[in-house]
């Protein structure tokens, strides 16, 4: 997961809810005419990756390869629903839904926010930190930064987390990023990266952590792969 610097509120955006407010309407995003333009809008602040598992997403809806939708941290209905933050730009990020439509007997394949519903997860996306709560394995696993390497030993030992570890155990559990899809994938970008930093000294290592971080598209996993060259380094 990865820290999302949020801009400005859109003006077309801010022109909608004045313009509700005006006629005593309620601010919900159901009404909300602008959601393409929205989501392009998220996208492009997010360099063109997924708020949750970092995926490449270019596109709003439609298919499922690539697609995105608009995300609320704070859910928009359910128990743990908050309809102030419905239009909140601050509560909005562009999700993948590369799973969307799964059926229920396969809701294991379910992630990010096809899996999160309408559950409550601590905003490590709002947190300037995020990437020290977080740590990646050479399997393609997402964990927390705790004792443990694999994440069947988080699950063994669930009982004995806290903290920050807890949270973000149970950020990973509900965003379900470590469904075999996600980690196959991962796996993979690890051993290219590998490969190609077998062949790096530091400061061509540091170089590429800088071309990465200034592109205006990221590559997918950014943070995984980040995390790889930080060790190198």
């Amino acid at each position: 997961m990865r820290y999302i610097v949020k801009g400005a509120e859109p003006v077309f955006m801010t022109e909608w809810k004045n313009s509700r407010n005006e006629a005593g309407q309620p601010l919900d995003y159901d009404s909300f005419n602008c959601k393409q333009k929205l989501n392009d809008v998220l996208r492009q602040e997010q360099h063109g990756i997924c708020c949750y598992c970092q995926r490449r997403i270019d596109h709003f809806q439609g298919d499922k390869t690539t697609g995105a939708h608009n995300e609320h941290l704070i859910p928009e209905n359910g128990p743990y629903g908050d309809f102030s933050k419905q239009m909140d730009y601050g509560n909005l990020y562009a999700c993948c839904i590369d799973s969307q439509g799964t059926k229920q007997k396969e809701k294991d394949k379910r992630h990010c926010g096809e899996a999160k519903g309408f559950d409550l997860i601590p905003p490590f996306i709002q947190d300037a930190k995020c990437a020290d709560y977080f740590k990646y394995n050479v399997n393609g696993e997402i964990l927390p930064n705790g004792d443990f390497d694999e994440w069947s030993d988080y699950l063994a030992n669930e009982s004995k987390l806290a903290g920050k570890v807890l949270e973000a155990y149970n950020t990973i559990k509900t965003l379900n990023l470590n469904c075999h899809f996600l980690v196959d994938d991962r796996r993979g970008d690890i051993v290219k990266l590998i490969s190609i930093l077998n062949s790096k000294d530091n400061a061509s290592v540091v170089q590429m952590m800088s071309d990465f971080e200034s592109r205006a598209t990221y590559p997918r996993y950014i943070d995984m792969l980040l995390y790889y060259m930080k060790r190198k380094k």
